[in-house]
């Protein structure tokens, strides 16, 4: 993928041609042409057949997986990126963020420190696996802290918030000290009810940019 992105197949549709791929890769003409194949049963490439031969451009969700890749390898071995894209599908939270998210001492505190009054709930992402790891990335680092309080019945604990988009919506990852959701649930807030605005269901694919 990062030979055809080199030959510029990341932004159009490029001739390309095998006897090329296999002196830049070091492979055979079997194993290139294998390869292809796979790449384009994941749906990461697209191919066109011409009288030239064959071209190729990688799908969007190619470039994705490249640009993934290349911050995950400037996260081991060079500058942090400033933002981390999670994916995963919209599920249910079984209405416990809307019970956090509405105590006034947390919403004071989210309106100081992100700028925005949240909804009084959140949506709740499950993530792919490349974006599990990268939200226990987001886990490790410092973050918004949104502190705790207790009252008379309880205490409610801390929680460490992103600022993020949605939907070209302003929003925020919050990860509190204490949840009930499973360990690929990312909580997202936001002015607005993106799940109502976007006409979201359980299973629809979604994207969260992360600011670092």
């Amino acid at each position: 993928m990062l030979e055809l992105a080199r030959l510029g197949a990341d932004e159009k549709f490029c001739e390309v041609r095998s006897k090329e791929l296999t002196e830049t890769t070091d492979s055979s003409r079997q194993a290139v042409s294998r390869r292809l194949d796979q790449l384009s049963e994941a749906s990461l490439i697209e191919r066109e057949l011409g009288p030239g031969g064959q071209a190729i451009k990688l799908t969007s969700k190619g470039s994705r997986f490249l640009r993934s890749v290349w911050r995950d390898l400037e996260e081991v071995y060079g500058t942090l990126p400033k933002a981390l894209e999670l994916f995963g599908r919209v599920t249910s939270g079984g209405g416990e963020g809307s019970y956090y998210v509405g105590k006034e001492k947390y919403r004071k505190q989210f309106r100081e420190e992100l700028g925005f009054d949240p909804y009084p709930g959140t949506l709740d992402i499950k993530l792919d696996m490349r974006s599990l790891a990268l939200k226990k990335r987001l886990e490790s680092s410092e973050g918004i802290k949104i502190e705790g309080f207790t009252t008379e019945e309880r205490s409610f604990g801390d929680v460490k918030c992103f600022p993020a988009r949605i939907k070209e919506e302003k929003a925020a990852v919050v990860i509190p000290s204490r949840t009930y959701h499973e360990e690929d649930v990312l909580e997202v807030v936001s002015p607005a009810k993106i799940r109502r605005k976007y006409g979201l269901e359980n299973g629809d694919e979604v994207s969260v940019e992360v600011k670092m």
